[in-house]
This record gives structure tokens, C-alpha cells and sequence, in this order.
């Protein structure tokens, strides 16, 4: 599937390429009145930004028709190309999709180089380009066409709500949080995006994330389990946690020593504690949980661990619960909130997470909503996850 629209999308960048190279035919004549370049171009980004590359390169390429030397156009077609040789299936196609993209934003610049468009477009195919890279690299890129676009356009809140976009994705979260401000104080477009970016990065801010596994985490829309144990081992320590909470066993009982002339049974090959994390990324990760017995983070009943299943925040809560007992050394609060009444309406108090849910919030580690309820079934982001370890590691340093 992912061939077949990168296929789609890149006959569009073909198209292009034989237009910049001259061989194009002559723009066709508009069939309505709506039929023009700038609609079908802003058409384009809308598709865009809701993620819908192919109506978008299809807009672009009516725009293109219309007037082969309509720059923003070609600055579309530069953005879905390299959109589409991110999916590649092979690393050779994806490098001539990206090489092509870049043709096309250079060929959108040199049409119009007073269009910040035209700026803002090429930052954006260095940008998806790069992504994931070492920030060295290609920042320095990004930020000089953003500054071009800057320069014609001071208040181009859309080259700041993007740039600051770029500046999350690069793990530049104060950087990113003064370009969404910025946008929010023009009261343009962009507003609403950008009023939702800034309150994704200001808890980002607040959980400070302090190793690469938390910065990328941070950046997730929806946890799984596989990252919910590698955040609790790596910006949490929870192996270290419970290992020097947990009570020293003594065995003080005598044991004869063994006689290797005892004949011993033949040995029982025994399942792994967890059979489907072989080659995961996460695995030392969900082991080294899975060794301390975490509520939630458990393996399930066939041994499997099912990393990539999405967390909702009532799981969440039973494993920050295992995390404040350890924290504090009350094993009460396993029952403490038992029998009795629900304080939020969406909780039935004999639901498992309850007494969890009633801890969490307690403890002011996990928020209910202004109406009161806590959401059990909703998703647990990378920020909100993040957000929850930072105030368990600031109870850990009060107990």
C-alpha cells in the first residue's frame, strides 16, 4: 500500500520535473470560477495538514496546470514528494524522492523568492528528511529558510507555528514553546494549533526529560507498553527504586551441601518468562519490569508481553500505584480506597484501577478533568506519561 501511493505521488513530482526541465504542456484554460491557482494551493494545505497527502499533491498538480510557473504549486508538490520518500520501501527510492523534492522547492524559490511560502516549503522537506538524524546536521538548514520567510513576512505566523513544530521534532522544546507564544500573541492564523503545540510543550517542560528515550517519548501521541517500561527504567530507575525499597530477605535456615554422587532428575525446560520481545527494542527494558512484578506491566497469562499495545490512563494508574508503594513503603494503599464510594462519575468503584485511580490522584501525581471524571479508557500521551514521572521522582525525593 505504501508503494502504491508512493507511485501516485510521485508521478505528480514528475510531472513537475518535466515542466522545470521545459518539456511541459501548456497550462489548461480554468473550468469555474473557484478553478484557480491560490484555492486549489490552499485547498492543498489543508489536505496537508490533515495528514491527506494524496488530495493534497492532486491540488497542487491542479494549481501547476493552471500556471506552470505559479511557485507555491511546486512548493506543494516539493512537500508531498518528500512525504511520499519517507514511505519508500527501499533507501535508494527514498533518496531520489528526496533528492527530487528539493529540486522542486529550489525550482519554487527561483519562481518567486519573495514568497514565504516558497521558504517555508523546503524547510519542510529538510525537515522530513532529517528527522530522527542527529540535529547538527540540518537545523541549521531549517532555521535559514524559515529566516528567509522571517524576513519578507515578520508576522508570517504560519512560518512560526511550523518552525515551531520543527523545533519539537528536534527536541528544541523552549525554542518551540517561544514560536507557538509568538503565534498566539499575532491572533492570526494558526492560532488553534499552535495554542494546543504550546500546551503539548509546556508539559514536556515541566517533566524535563532527561535522557534520549524520553525526549523521543515526549514526542508521542499515544504510549505503548514497551515505552512505558522503557521510561520507568530509564528516567525513573525503577529497578534501582523498588530494589532499595524492597525489604532484605535472610535466609538463616541450614542447607546440607550438595553430594555430586546424589543422581539428580533430568531437568524441565521451562517457557520464558516473555516469548514475544525477542528482538525488540524494549526488551532489557520490559525485563528488567517484569523482574520487579509491576501491576500492569506484567506479561499476560501465555507469556506474552504485547509491547506495542497502546496504555490508557486506568493501567496507567495501576502501575503508578506499584511505583508509590514502593515509594513510600505504605503497602495500605493497595486497599486503602476499597468499599468505598466513587468520587468520580465515570469510576465504578469495584472497577480494578479504582483504589489505583483514588491513589494517584491523591498523591497529586495523576489529574481528574474540571468535570470530575478521570477518563479510565483514554489514552496516555508521551508528555502525560512523562509529566507523572517527573512528580513521582519529586515524591521519591520527599520520602
Amino acid at each position: 500500500m505504501q508503494n502504491s501511493r508512493y507511485l501516485h505521488l510521485i508521478t505528480g513530482a514528475v510531472c513537475a520535473a518535466l515542466l522545470i526541465a521545459g518539456c511541459a504542456p501548456k497550462a489548461r484554460k480554468a473550468g469555474g470560477q473557484m478553478d484557480d491557482p491560490p484555492t486549489h494551493y490552499k485547498q492543498g494545505m489543508k489536505y496537508w495538514d490533515d495528514g491527506k497527502y494524496a488530495q493534497a499533491e492532486e491540488e497542487f498538480k491542479l494549481a501547476q496546470t493552471l500556471d506552470l510557473k505559479y511557485a507555491p504549486a511546486y512548493a506543494g508538490l516539493a512537500m508531498t514528494t518528500a512525504q511520499a520518500a519517507k514511505s519508500a520501501a527501499d533507501v535508494e527510492t527514498a533518496e531520489k524522492g528526496f533528492k527530487e523534492a528539493l529540486k522542486l522547492a529550489d525550482k519554487a524559490q527561483s519562481l518567486d523568492s519573495k514568497n514565504p511560502d516558497v521558504f517555508i516549503a523546503k524547510a519542510i522537506v529538510i525537515t522530513i528528511k532529517n528527522e530522527g538524524k542527529d540535529t547538527k546536521t540540518w537545523l541549521d538548514d531549517v532555521e535559514k529558510e524559515y529566516n528567509k520567510a522571517l524576513k519578507i513576512d515578520p508576522e508570517n505566523s504560519e512560518a512560526l507555528y511550523r518552525r515551531g513544530y520543527c523545533y519539537k521534532k528536534a527536541y528544541e522544546f523552549s525554542k518551540a514553546a517561544d514560536d507557538f507564544r509568538k503565534v498566539l500573541d499575532l491572533k492570526k492564523e494558526f492560532t488553534t494549533q499552535a495554542n494546543e503545540q504550546w500546551e503539548i510543550v509546556q508539559k514536556i517542560e515541566r517533566a524535563a526529560p532527561g535522557t534520549d528515550v524520553g525526549k523521543k517519548i515526549a514526542l508521542v501521541e499515544k504510549i505503548g507498553r514497551a515505552d512505558i517500561a522503557a521510561l520507568f527504567v530509564s528516567e525513573l530507575q525503577i529497578d534501582k527504586l523498588i530494589d532499595k525499597k524492597a525489604p532484605k530477605n535472610y535466609n538463616t535456615e541450614f542447607q546440607a551441601p550438595d553430594d555430586s554422587r546424589e543422581m539428580k532428575a533430568d531437568s524441565i525446560v521451562s517457557m520464558a518468562a516473555v516469548t514475544d520481545i525477542d528482538g525488540h527494542w524494549a526488551k532489557n527494558f520490559i525485563m528488567d519490569v517484569v523482574e520487579r512484578g509491576i501491576r500492569g506491566l506484567e506479561p499476560y497469562p501465555d507469556h506474552t508481553f504485547h509491547p506495542d499495545q497502546l496504555v490508557n490512563r486506568g493501567e496507567y494508574a495501576l502501575m503508578v500505584e506499584d511505583v508509590l508503594i514502593a515509594i513510600t513503603g505504605d503497602k495500605t494503599l493497595a486497599t486503602k480506597h476499597i468499599g468505598t464510594e466513587s468520587r468520580f462519575p465515570d469510576v465504578n468503584p469495584s472497577h480494578p484501577a479504582y483504589n489505583a485511580v483514588c491513589n494517584a490522584v491523591d498523591k497529586g501525581v495523576m489529574d481528574a478533568a474540571m468535570n470530575g471524571e478521570f477518563g479510565l479508557d483514554n489514552p496516555v500521551s508521551g508528555p502525560d506519561a512523562l509529566l507523572v514521572i517527573r512528580k513521582l521522582k519529586d515524591l521519591n525525593k520527599i520520602e
